[in-house]
């Protein structure tokens, strides 16, 4: 199962995504919130 994951940076929160790639957020809980949607959608 995919274990949400990231970093802070001085643009905001990156987080890892399912696919293995990365995207920037504006912060962690948005990050969390699009983890979860895609988790809802597969």
């Amino acid at each position: 199962m995919f274990k949400p994951a990231g970093y802070y940076t001085s643009q905001g929160y990156t987080g890892f995504l399912p696919s293995g790639g990365r995207m920037a957020f504006p912060t962690q809980e948005e990050y969390l919130d699009f983890v979860r949607e895609w988790q809802e959608a597969a």
